[in-house]
This record gives C-alpha cells, sequence and structure tokens, in this order.
C-alpha cells in the first residue's frame, strides 16, 4: 500500500531486505508503523462495537430476543467475513476500516447473548436447585415452628407438655439458615466455575481446529493475499455454522415482553442509562465493572502488543503468527482445567482465583518493561521469549476470563443476565480502544513498541487493588435485595388501575412521571 522507508521517505518499501524498517503516509506528511496502524485499528473498532452492543443488548431481556439476535449476528458476521474477497487491490485497502469494526461489533454483540446464558442455566442446575430447596424448605419448617409456639404459648395448659415439641420441624441436625445459604452460594460458585471451564475448553478447541486450518491454506498458498481472506472467510462460515447447530439445543427462556410503543435502539439506550443509574445500589457490582474495565484492556494491550512486536520487529511471519495462535489456544485449554483442578483441591474462592491469575499477568508485564533497561539481549527480543510468553500467557489468560464471567454472574441480579453481561462485555471492548491508542501513540513518540508495556502494567496495578476491595457476599446481598425491590416496584405499578381524566384541567403527566421514577 505504497509503503517507504523508514529512513528514507522517498524511497519504496523493500520487504526482502533483512530487518526492513517500513512506514505508510496516513494523512498529508503522516507517516506510521503498520503496527500502528493496527493498533489504532483496533481502537477504532473497539468503539464501534461498544455503541453497537450500547443499542441492542438490552433488548435481549425481553421476550425470546437472545436467542434470535444471536442468530442475527452470527448471520451477519458470517456475511462480513466473506465480505473481504472483495479487496483484491491496494486501492481497496480501505474497505478494512469498514469489515474489520463491523465483524468486532457481531463477534462481540454474539458473546454478550452468549454469556448471559450462562447465570440462566446454573440457576436451574440440579444442584443448584437441590441446594436452593433445602435453603426455602428450612424457611418453611422455621415458620410452621413460629406459628407451633404462638399456639402453645396460647394455650397454657397444653405448653408444659408439647411446647419442648415446637422446634422439632427445623433441621434435626442443627444446621442454621446462614450455613444452609453459605452452602448454596458454594454451589453456584461451583456449577459456575465448572460450566464456565466446560464452554472455556469447547471454545479452545474449536480455536485450535480453524486455526489449524487457516494454517494449512496459509502455507499452501504461499501466505498470498488470497490465502489471507480465504481463511477469513473459513472463520466466519465456521462462527455461522455451529452457531446454527447449536441454536436449536437453546432453551430461550424468553423474557418478559417488550413494552408497547418502543424503539430497539431507544429502549436499549434507555434501559442502560437506567442501569447505570441502578449502579447506585449495588456498590460491589460497581466496583468489580470499574476493576474489569481496567483489567481487561491492560490483558488485550499485553497481547496486541505481543503479537506485533512479533510480527514488526521479530519478523514473524503470518504462518507463524498464526501457530503463536494455535499454541495459545491448546495451552490455555490445559490451563483451564488445571486450574479448575487447583480450585478444587484447596477450595479456593472465585475472588481468590482472579487475584493469584492477575498476579501472574503484572509478574509477566513486570518482566517486559524492566527487562530492556538492563539488557539489549533480552526483553522480548528473541524468538524463545515469545514462544514462552505465549505459553505462559496461554496458561492463565481463558482461567482469568472464565473466572471473571464467574464473578459477574454471581453478582448480577436476576432476571436481568443479558442487561448486566452487556456492561460487562461493554466494560471489556469498551475499553479495548484505550490500551491500543496509548500504546500506538507511545511507539509514534519514542520508536519503541516495548515501552508501550508501562499501560498495562499500571492497569493491572490499579485494576488489582480494586478487585481485592470487592466483597462478594455483599455483592450478592445487593443483587437480591435489589431483584426484590424491582419486583415490588413492578407490582405496585401493575396493581394501579388506569387514570381517567373527569376534568379538562386535570393532567395525567405529573402523576405517570412520579410512576415511571418508581
Amino acid at each position: 500500500m505504497n509503503g517507504v522507508k523508514a529512513a528514507n521517505l522517498t524511497q519504496p518499501c523493500d520487504t526482502t531486505e533483512p530487518n526492513f524498517d517500513c512506514v505508510m503516509r496516513i494523512f498529508g506528511n503522516l507517516y506510521l508503523d503498520p503496527g500502528t496502524i493496527s493498533l489504532y485499528l483496533s481502537s477504532f473498532s473497539a468503539v464501534i462495537s461498544f455503541v453497537v452492543s450500547l443499542s441492542v443488548a438490552a433488548i435481549a431481556d425481553h421476550g425470546a430476543y437472545r436467542k434470535r439476535l444471536l442468530a442475527a449476528f452470527a448471520i451477519l458476521g458470517c456475511l462480513t467475513s466473506i465480505s473481504f474477497f472483495m479487496i483484491q487491490s491496494p486501492s481497496l485497502f480501505w474497505m478494512i476500516l469498514v469489515l474489520s469494526p463491523l465483524g468486532w461489533a457481531c463477534y462481540n454483540a454474539s458473546s454478550i447473548f452468549t454469556n448471559a446464558f450462562l447465570p440462566i442455566y446454573v440457576r436451574v442446575h440440579p444442584k443448584v436447585l437441590e441446594a436452593q430447596d433445602r435453603v426455602e424448605s428450612h424457611l418453611t419448617l422455621q415458620e410452621m415452628d413460629e406459628k407451633n409456639k404462638d399456639f402453645f404459648r396460647a394455650n397454657h395448659m397444653m405448653s408444659s407438655h408439647f411446647y419442648p415439641y415446637g422446634s422439632a420441624l427445623i433441621n434435626p441436625t442443627g444446621t442454621n439458615y446462614s450455613t444452609l445459604v453459605s452452602e448454596q452460594r458454594k454451589t453456584e460458585e461451583q456449577v459456575s466455575n465448572d460450566l464456565s471451564a466446560w464452554c472455556a475448553g469447547a471454545g479452545i478447541i474449536g480455536t485450535v481446529i480453524v486455526q489449524g486450518f487457516c494454517i494449512g491454506i496459509s502455507i499452501g498458498m504461499n501466505e498470498s493475499l488470497l490465502s489471507l481472506q480465504i481463511a477469513i472467510a473459513f472463520t466466519g462460515v465456521w462462527w455461522f455454522a455451529w452457531t446454527m447447530a447449536v441454536l436449536p439445543w437453546l432453551n430461550g427462556r424468553p423474557g418478559p415482553p417488550l413494552p408497547e410503543c418502543q424503539n430497539w435502539i431507544t429502549y436499549s439506550w434507555s434501559k442502560n442509562f437506567k442501569t447505570f443509574k441502578a449502579m447506585r445500589q449495588l456498590s460491589q457490582i460497581t466496583r468489580f465493572f470499574l476493576a474489569w474495565f481496567l483489567l481487561s484492556d491492560g490483558i488485550n494491550t499485553v497481547t496486541a502488543l505481543l503479537y506485533v512486536i512479533t510480527y514488526q520487529e521479530l519478523k514473524f511471519t503470518h504462518t507463524e503468527s498464526l501457530m503463536m495462535t494455535i499454541a495459545l489456544s491448546s495451552v490455555s485449554f490445559c490451563g483451564t482445567y488445571l486450574f479448575l483442578m487447583i480450585r478444587r483441591y484447596w477450595k479456593l474462592s472465585t475472588k481468590f482465583m482472579a487475584m493469584m491469575i492477575l498476579g501472574l499477568f503484572t509478574t509477566l508485564t513486570a518482566y517486559f518493561v524492566i527487562m530492556p533497561y538492563f539488557s539489549t539481549v533480552y526483553g522480548l527480543r528473541q524468538d524463545w521469549e515469545v514462544w514462552v510468553s505465549v505459553v505462559y500467557l496461554g496458561l492463565i489468560i481463558s482461567t482469568f476470563f472464565g473466572v471473571a464471567k464467574v464473578m459477574m454472574a454471581e453478582l448480577c441480579p436476576e432476571g436481568e443476565e443479558n442487561e448486566w453481561f452487556s456492561l460487562f462485555q461493554l466494560a471489556d471492548k469498551g475499553s479495548f480502544w484505550i490500551g491500543p491508542f496509548a500504546t500506538g501513540a507511545i511507539q509514534a513518540l519514542t520508536g519503541e513498541f516495548r515501552t508501550g508495556f508501562w499501560f498495562p502494567l499500571v492497569l493491572f496495578i490499579v485494576g488489582g487493588a480494586l478487585l481485592f476491595t470487592v466483597d462478594m457476599n455483599k455483592g450478592k446481598d445487593e443483587a437480591a435485595k435489589f431483584r426484590a425491590d424491582q419486583e415490588a416496584k413492578r407490582r405496585l405499578l401493575a396493581s394501579i388501575p388506569p387514570i381517567t381524566i373527569t376534568d379538562a384541567g386535570e393532567s395525567p403527566f405529573l402523576t405517570r412521571s412520579v410512576l415511571l421514577d418508581l
């Protein structure tokens, strides 16, 4: 695309030269490294994904839209990936600015609708229902016990003979209510982690298969532009095919109908705005969102920088980059179940797992930051360092995202999973533009990609401090209270009869505004 040498902007780029250093003209006299352009494109795509997700996410909590929109975005994503075949010359490369953000938006929207199924299926899991039944049975027996005591107190003649049996209905083992609730929450946490791990494992297997096909296509066609287009189209077809294959098995579990006279997009924006306002009542999930906003950006930035450095400075080929992805996915599969066994063996909490894995992320990033100040040989300058880093990241990255989803599932109010998971996804992708943009700007100013690792290191430290302050038990209590308050408000509104205007000077708008504020 008319690249020129960085040392002499009048000479065209020669990619056959060893250690070539080329830049591309963007606007006027502005020249950027292709890796920096890639980071900026990632930032732009993240912004578009944020807007699209915010515009459609809340609608999926109504009717059967969650399942329908999952299919719709899979179809659109497939068509977008196939559209890359239209780019047949450098003059059409501008289409990447349209297709890439659109593909990202479709994928992120699909992820929102997919993740929203996790807390739903956790709540109807047999183990969770059994634990819930024990809690409800205890409350019922406790209520009956109180009635028995009241009856015996009212009949003093019988009291001396039967009052000692008044507490016999309660659990004979002496287990109290708080213990049963604690056991229920531990069961939910266990099931959530198991389901998340199994889903992550299935996704990783699919990733390895897809990347394997892409490597075969790339090698077989000598890494040509057409081979990349075929690989991109193949991923879209794979995405569409498996979504359609699984869709019939997904229980739609429809929510309440969409309010009448509501537009999809405006309703989603207003609903999300109300959700943001509701976060004032949910202090712990608010802290988690802030932490996740920073941490997800840091993790995505580390991975993006790793790929850019290997491709731009260590001169990895397309095939080697795909092999990195396969290695990352393969190790992620092992890492997911490794940490699952560690959590089960030592019975670690979800939050402890998140903090432990975050410490491992911080250690690797600190190595990338500190080593270049002491050595010109090491610090992501050797090929073996890249592969060690890939294995290291593979062991922890999938587990961290899985643990974060479990924490989100435990903290979000029941019945509004899609809405809150949309914010979870938005916190992830909504911040993703910051890291690539910041590190791209750092590279443009310093001429060094490795300096950009300072940015995610700071994010890990600040985000980790926020995550450490999240109280999971308090967050669950807040979510339950919020749900109960919302149900009470809905019942109150449903019980109010229609407003009848009996006087021309009387207006229902004041009353209506008061009800809506409820």
